[in-house]
């Protein structure tokens, strides 16, 4: 198993509390050496809330896809079904799996 290397930022440009628009967070995915990852999909990424306002929320990823800096890729969530975000900070972990190789990260935002 390889090891990649993720980090990830999270903006709530359309998301906001009382609503249920995508979340974005931005993930870079690169191999051990550095070099971009390209050519991941929806199904190599996993995101999961951590912590919650309010008790918690389960998100749903509803697209990945890959910006045009290699490496790059533009994630969207949403509140799982009826829900609504709420005020205050997300802790998200974000995974990714691609073949034999593996990295995580987590990520906050403040919904506001």
């Amino acid at each position: 198993m390889t090891r990649l290397m993720v980090t990830a930022l999270s903006e709530d440009a359309l998301a906001a509390p009382k609503n249920s628009k995508p979340n974005y967070v931005i993930v870079s995915v690169t191999d051990a050496d550095g070099a971009p990852v390209s050519g991941l999909t929806a199904s190599d990424f996993t995101v999961k809330t951590v912590v919650a306002p309010g008790g918690g929320i389960v998100t749903n990823l509803i697209a990945a896809a890959e910006t045009d800096f290699p490496g790059v890729y533009l994630i969207e969530i949403v509140p799982d079904k009826k829900k609504t975000w709420k005020k205050g900070v997300y802790i998200f972990a974000v995974g990714v799996h691609h073949e034999f190789s593996r990295g995580q990260t987590i990520v906050s935002v403040d919904m506001d």
